[in-house]
């Protein structure tokens, strides 16, 4: 798995801790908000990799 770095700890901080206080403070419904945010964007990555074609291949 790659490293992350401080910066992006520190963002993915603040989306957890915005996620939890947008869950009034219940840990579970913030996990579920972020697992489904999670699915979206790699939902759509999928989607738009077939534009880009294979790597190497500009």
């Amino acid at each position: 798995m790659a490293k992350v770095n401080e910066t992006d700890q520190h963002d993915a901080q603040q989306v957890a801790d915005k996620a939890l206080a947008d869950c009034g403070g219940n840990g579970a419904a913030a996990r579920l908000l972020l697992a489904h945010q999670l699915i979206v964007a790699a939902r759509s990555i999928s989607r738009g990799f077939p534009r880009f074609g294979p790597a190497g291949r500009r």
